[in-house]
């Protein structure tokens, strides 16, 4: 037994002691949202909601990383996702889409007003829209790289024209990171937004403590939530997120009852939520893109595709997310089994192969080793880094196995952990060696956001490409599944893209997320949000 297996089947049998197996189910939220609870809801109280990461700021038009799963209560969307390719009225009542998905057309209601008081119409939408496209702004998400441009029609219908065709748009704006935002706020006072933010949603800010808590007040004048939910206010007069990023202090946030609701359960509580018979529970396994080891293919080692394929078949992906996760999370290919437009029958799958590994290496020159049995070429060593943020744990520990795995190949790994907000900074600038993320959208739209030519950070947009991957063949797939209103037609351009993956290597998809809830039993009423997976709220209410 080499020592590497002997580190890996170590950690496993820890891993069966302390947490098990736990078996993956999807939940689909269906055509609306789904709000069973027992008995008749009754109004009051406040709900206090631990959550893994604290946002950098409270933009959601900005940031779409902790602010996405905070925010939304407190913003609104212009349409549901329905979580099964169809959607539902929200904000807009109805819309059209021009045959080349370039134009979108969406009839407003004409009875909400924002927060502050601003009717909400269709030059608060052309405002959104605008602060996005803004290049200033530096919005990361994706609708900025479409390039959107807004034209009020009339007071309450407003045209988005896109620069490219994208035919999963809805399922971007549907997500609370473009959450319609106040245009006074937008236009007056931009500047507020990194502290306190002005929407539409059912509940109202009311205080950010950082590093602890942020709190939302009921918004009374409110009746307009998605098609499927109540009518009227929420049931709640308050909400409360409290920031505990430690995984063991936010499962004990359940067990103490300090929190209603506790957010990503991490993998080594699952066995005992499952058998927990005081708490309610229910998982998500997450579509889109899963933690994912990005290779930056603009920095040498990784600008050889030798290299990387390479590092892709020496690194052990059962045995490191076995360890990593505690047998909770299954590996994944380039898209996760849960996505819309995930290949069932993907021929050109990763394979673990060390002795290919070492082939490769050797092709790429890396044929000598230094006193420490690093490989080296031309007098270099065989090295890179990988940032991660030093409050999560789940990311360390999967790090150091690739570590492990890494020398094993020869491969000097170091890793550094650097605070959230910087982590932030470095995947959208580059600086770094191999990134480790996941990201989590319900389209096959997520492999151009990651490995689209045209989605690298250019200075005039933020994108989302953290492997600076550009290549014509993959990029002309891409080009045909967006503007491709056919849903199987669509599939099948997205399966070419995810057969064609593992040949270009740039990057190491290592398991889905599966998203764990839990909540005291006297919490009625959650559901889900399928645009941007997450618990949904707005119908909770405590017997």
């Amino acid at each position: 037994m080499t020592s590497v297996q002997f580190v890996r089947r170590l950690s496993a049998a820890v891993a069966a002691v302390l947490a098990g197996t736990l078996v993956l189910t999807a939940c689909s939220g269906g055509a609306a949202p789904d709000a069973e609870s027992g008995g008749e809801p009754v109004s009051g109280g406040e709900l206090t909601v631990a959550v893994r990461s604290e946002p950098p700021q409270l933009n959601p038009l900005v940031d779409q990383t902790g602010g996405a799963h905070v925010l939304s209560p407190v913003v609104d969307s212009l349409v549901w996702d329905n979580g099964d390719g169809t959607y539902a009225p929200w904000l807009a009542t109805e819309w059209e889409v021009s045959d080349d998905a370039t134009e979108y057309t969406f009839t407003l209601r004409e009875d909400v007003t924002f927060h502050d008081g601003t009717p909400f119409d269709a030059e608060a939408v052309k405002t959104n829209i605008d602060y996005v496209a803004d290049p200033a702004n530096k919005s990361t998400g994706s609708v900025a790289k479409l390039g959107p441009s807004a034209e009020v029609v009339d007071d309450y219908t407003v045209t988005i024209t896109l620069d490219s065709p994208e035919s999963t748009f809805l399922t971007l704006i549907a997500a609370p990171y473009f959450g319609i935002v106040s245009p006074v706020q937008l236009t007056e006072d931009p500047d507020s937004l990194a502290s306190s933010v002005i929407g539409t949603g059912p509940f109202v800010f009311d205080s950010w403590v950082k590093g602890q808590s942020l709190t939302y007040t009921r918004n009374d004048d409110y009746n307009w939530g998605p098609e499927g939910t109540h009518a009227g206010a929420a049931y709640l007069d308050s909400m409360k997120y409290l920031f505990l990023p430690e995984d063991q202090t936010r499962y004990n946030a359940l067990v103490t009852g300090e929190a209603d609701v506790v957010d990503y359960i991490a993998p080594e509580y699952a066995e005992q939520v499952a058998a927990d018979q005081d708490h309610d529970s229910e998982e998500f396994l997450l579509p889109g893109v899963g933690y994912t080891l990005y290779l930056n293919t603009r920095q040498a080692p990784f600008d050889d595709v030798t290299v990387r394929q390479a590092l892709l078949h020496g690194l052990d992906r059962e045995g490191i997310v076995e360890a990593a996760t505690f047998g909770a999370y299954p590996v994944q290919e380039y898209l996760a089994t849960t996505t819309p437009d995930y290949k069932e029958d993907l021929e050109n799958t990763i394979t673990f192969d060390v002795d290919e590994a070492g082939r490769l290496l050797d092709e790429a020159g890396w044929t000598e080793t230094d006193a420490e049995g690093f490989r080296v070429k031309d007098g270099e060593r065989l090295a890179t880094t990988i940032p991660y943020a030093d409050d999560d744990q789940l990311a360390q520990r999967t790090l150091e196995q690739v570590q492990i795995d890494a020398k094993a190949l020869g491969f000097d790994v170091e890793l550094q952990p650097v605070p959230a907000s910087d982590f932030s900074q470095r995947l959208y600038n580059g600086d770094y060696g191999i990134m480790a993320s996941f990201q989590s959208e319900a389209t096959g739209m997520q492999l151009w956001r990651l490995y689209g030519g045209d989605n690298v950070s250019d200075g005039s947009s933020i994108g989302s490409n953290a492997s600076f991957l550009a290549d014509p063949e993959l990029d002309g797939i891409l080009a045909k599944a967006r503007s491709s209103a056919d849903p199987t037609q669509r599939a099948e351009y997205y399966g070419q893209a995810q057969e064609l993956l593992p040949e270009l290597a740039p990057s190491v998809p290592l398991f889905s997320r599966a998203r764990l809830v839990s909540w005291q039993s006297n919490v009625n009423g959650l559901s889900w949000d399928n645009a941007w997976p997450q618990p949904y709220l707005f119908d909770v209410w405590k017997s």
